[in-house]
């Protein structure tokens, strides 16, 4: 919901940051699909992992690789920090804004099963984890502006938890199907006052909250046509049935610029059931194993719209793995996160942001006959364009960069 300043005064349109308080901030980053990579040996080859899934990581990938698991097993991992920052560069006068997010969220845990030819888990996965609390201060941005404070505090996750279950078809062929439950909880806290030279001020304060619940099923199917190559395909979507939103806003505001004061004051509550609809999310991996100390595997990730005012997307990942001996491993892995909006043209004049991401990942794991751990690291980067602001055609450069520290146990049951 944007809010309507048609009858209220507002001295510089061009300062207020109307992209803080429009629909799209209901999620914390819903333009892109890969915010955070999922597992220990999947995350460090950049997630590129739709052909492997032969552990309980699987699960998440692509279920039909659990059926190749080498036994039971217990899995954990956990974004020891995740920090991403974007910066709209000189978005308020010459004054750059900063959005800092950082979380500290385990986003993996697993228990894996076998009996014969079949396969159990149980997974929870955090695919999506923002936190920012913000309070910035801008003394003088405008010559007509004393002073602009911002105060901005949200929480936007989403986990996901299910059963998983695979079987072999044969010596060369595996299904698979998860069936997770979907649940993200988001609210946000934001206010700012601003101070004209004349006297005259605004205050605006906005509190929104949502919950969402749903389903989201996948099935997936390996095949090994030749010794040394494996082919994948995953297939899934989120289905919403539950998704209650509310947003309480207050503004006031004085005009002292034809030397008599005037006060201006609005307050509402909206209340919305209204579900996204998620896209359909087909993936296609291959693993080749040149070597029996050598991985090299790519992923194509598809996933097609099913709201207006998003376009079809289609990422790549891809990895490498390295054993330097039995009880040492090394991993490298490359991905793109492209945005589902579509490319902005000359006409666009309502709050935007169209950003493509890049990013690269690197892990280490030590084995011994029971367990394993690893450590990682995931960098992203990305710049692009952003309309800040109502009614303006003006864009400002933005770039977003993140970096994630990764450690995860897995054990032998």
């Amino acid at each position: 919901m944007k809010k309507d300043l048609s009858n209220l005064w507002f001295p510089f349109n061009v300062l207020l940051i109307i992209i803080c308080i429009t629909p799209s901030e209901l999620h914390a980053d819903d333009a892109h699909y890969k915010n955070m990579l999922i597992g220990e040996r999947a995350a460090t080859m950049g997630g590129s992992y739709v052909a492997v899934s032969d552990d309980s990581t699987g699960c998440y990938y692509n279920p039909g690789g659990i059926a190749y698991a080498v036994g039971d097993s217990l899995s954990g991992s956990g974004n020891v920090m995740h920090q991403m920052k974007t910066v709209y560069h000189q978005a308020i006068g010459t004054k750059d804004w900063v959005r800092d997010s950082e979380a500290l969220v385990p986003n993996y845990f697993s228990v894996l099963k076998k009996f014969k030819s079949y396969s159990f888990c149980f997974s929870y996965v955090v695919p999506e984890a923002f936190i920012e609390h913000q309070d910035l201060v801008f003394e003088n941005p405008l010559s007509t502006v004393k002073k602009y404070y911002q105060s901005l505090h949200s929480e936007d996750i989403t986990y996901l938890m299910g059963p998983s279950a695979a079987m072999n078809l044969g010596d060369d062929i595996s299904i698979g199907l998860t069936l997770y439950y979907h649940y993200r909880s988001f609210m946000r806290q934001q206010h700012y006052f601003l101070e004209s030279t004349d006297g005259s001020y605004q205050v605006f304060y906005e509190s929104k909250k949502q919950r969402e619940d749903g389903l989201m099923p996948k099935i997936g199917a390996q095949w090994s046509p030749l010794n040394l190559l494996t082919v994948g395909v995953a297939l899934d979507q989120t289905i919403l049935f539950n998704a209650p939103y509310q947003a309480d806003l207050s503004y006031h505001s004085t005009d002292n610029s034809t030397g008599t004061a005037s006060l201006a004051t609005t307050m509402n509550r909206t209340k919305t059931e209204l579900k996204r609809n998620m896209p359909l999310h087909i993936a296609f991996g291959a693993a080749y194993f040149p070597t029996p100390s050598q991985l090299y595997t790519f992923d194509i990730d598809y996933y097609q719209a099913q709201e207006k005012g998003r376009v079809d997307v289609i990422n790549f990942s891809g990895g490498t793995e390295y054993y330097i001996n039995p009880t040492n491993a090394v991993r490298l892995g490359l991905f793109t996160n492209y945005t589902n909006l579509p490319q902005p043209d000359s006409s666009t004049t309502s709050p935007y942001e169209y950003i493509d991401i890049y990013g690269a990942s690197f892990g280490y794991t030590s084995y011994s006959s029971s367990s394993s751990l690893t450590f990682g690291t995931i960098y992203t980067s990305g710049s692009g364009k952003a309309w800040l602001y109502e009614g303006l055609t003006e864009s400002r450069k933005m770039t977003r960069d993140s970096l994630t520290f990764l450690f995860s146990a897995s054990s032998n049951l």
